[in-house]
């Protein structure tokens, strides 16, 4: 592989994917304190596009440095101490720019992490698929699944993300991705879109194109969100996102799009289908409400050390750096947990898709509901 992966805690050897070893997170669904199961963790904010949808544009304006391999360790060493992680997403700026994403990845892999979810605009060519491959080899009993953003076709694509044959390139690297899946059973490749005023015309009929002659693993829907480099694109038609949800259900149903492959995927596929119905709740100010566990079951770790509960509040939790990267430390502290008081008592809700998926599926009276239709398909 070319790399030398950091120091193990425990031997590297590959382990087929158990469902069993879910278990320990159900009884996170009845209590409301204990340690997180989900991180998303900004590597960095460097990055080799100017999108004009990011939400996250001003940190990657600045080239915003992001946490050391050893802050990243001591992160993931707490993590461990606290209780199991289930899921863990690198955000960025591009995380293929980090050369050392094997030993971040590492971090936690050695813990015995379900699940690594990494977005790419698909732009690194030159790297990308050596340090995939060097992830699996370091990460023998983690799910790493990969998404390549797409933001409609060739012109709209390429408008939005302020680079000419971005889409091309883009899927270029799905499609190797794709071939790189065939031997790496642990390997999941999707597509990952973002709704907006600019492509909501064509999104759908461009995501059913890709997905027939591509033929992800799955497809995640975004909808335009928090303040945009261009906040025009974050006036969507509400429709539109219908739509694009109503496409993915139907490519599924027809056996197009098969989703990722590992234990329990039906039951998340379950889950994503009452978050997308969800999310169109809250985007249209219905009134419906669910428990919001960001900053209980949830974090977000932004390049700085800042940990807020979500990408959307704007409120964090404390520093990372001042506790030496000891999230430990930081969790039951009382301004965190007046920030979790706070977001209880305002009914707190928004549009992100990952907190939403978090509040579904470990939200009691909604476990039945979602075992009938994880077995609907």
């Amino acid at each position: 592989m070319g790399r030398t992966i950091g120091v193990q805690s425990e031997p590297i050897t590959s382990e087929p994917l158990n469902a069993l070893r879910y278990l320990p997170f159900i009884r996170r669904g009845f209590s409301r304190g204990g340690p997180p199961l989900h991180l998303t963790l900004f590597v960095t904010g460097v990055c080799n596009l100017r999108c004009r949808h990011c939400f996250h544009w001003q940190e990657v304006a600045a080239a915003k440095k992001g946490p050391s391999l050893e802050e990243v360790r001591s992160l993931a060493d707490s993590a461990a101490r606290m209780g199991p992680l289930l899921w863990v997403s690198f955000g960025g700026g591009e995380p293929f720019l980090r050369e050392d994403l094997p030993d971040l990845a590492a971090a936690f892999g050695r813990h015995g992490l379900r699940h690594l979810a990494i977005p790419t605009n698909g732009l690194v060519e030159r790297t990308q698929h050596e340090l995939v491959d060097s992830i699996l080899e370091a990460c023998p009993r983690t799910y790493l699944s990969i998404s390549v953003s797409i933001d409609g076709p060739p012109q709209i694509h390429d408008s939005i993300r302020d680079l000419e044959g971005s889409h091309s390139r883009a899927l270029a690297t799905l499609g190797a991705y794709r071939e790189q899946a065939r031997d790496h059973p642990r390997l999941g490749v999707g597509l990952i879109v973002t709704l907006t005023r600019e492509n909501q015309d064509s999104l759908a009929e461009h995501v059913e194109e890709l997905v027939r002659e591509h033929r992800p693993d799955n497809v995640t829907i975004n909808l335009a969100r928090g303040t945009a480099l261009d906040e025009s694109l974050l006036e969507v038609d509400l429709d539109h996102y219908r739509e694009l949800v109503a496409t993915k259900e139907r490519l599924m149903k027809e056996g197009v799009l098969d989703y990722f492959d590992f234990p329990l995927a039906r039951l998340a596929w379950a889950r994503d289908r009452e978050m997308y119905r969800y999310v169109e709740s809250v985007a249209r100010r219905d009134d419906v409400y669910l428990p919001c566990t960001a900053g209980t079951l949830s974090a977000v770790i932004f390049e700085d050390g800042q940990v807020h509960p979500c990408e959307i509040l704007g409120k964090s939790l404390g520093s990372l750096a001042e506790v030496d990267w000891d999230l430990e430390r930081l969790w039951s502290t009382s301004k965190a947990e007046a920030l979790r008081t706070t977001i209880d008592e305002t009914n707190c809700r928004c549009t992100w898709e990952c907190a939403q998926a978090d509040n579904v599926l470990f939200q009691p009276r909604k476990w039945g509901s979602l075992l009938a239709e994880s077995f609907s398909k």
